[in-house]
């Protein structure tokens, strides 16, 4: 995360999860993140945040390459205490930007091994 997340300061591994702190202001300036992956998905749940979040990246192969869909859940009970609506937009161009990030890396780690 720390090479594809640009505000992400810090990311510190416990027993069951890591620990993610930002630089920037954001919406969870600090963050527990578990870590998961079945068949071709890769879930973060997040939690001890300001908002609590599951993001699901799915992956599968299109024309040769590798595709990586991003889904985003929020829990019924986000929306009593935060703008949920509103923070929507902020929160897809943010993602957007980590995936695009996300890519460069990947294709830069793929051409250096080649």
């Amino acid at each position: 995360m720390l090479q594809w997340v640009p505000e992400v300061s810090t990311v510190a591994k416990g027993d069951a999860g890591f620990t993610i702190k930002r630089n920037k202001t954001a919406l969870n300036q600090s963050e527990f993140i578990q870590v998961e992956s079945n068949n071709n998905q890769i879930i973060y749940t997040s939690t001890q945040g300001r908002l609590e979040y599951q993001l699901i990246f799915s992956l599968s192969e299109e024309n040769k390459s590798t595709v990586i869909q991003e889904e985003l859940y929020i829990p019924d009970t986000a929306g009593k205490h935060l703008p949920v609506q509103l923070l929507a937009p902020i929160a897809k161009h943010a993602f957007h930007t980590n995936l695009v990030n996300l890519a460069s890396l990947v294709e830069m780690l793929t051409a250096t091994e080649a």
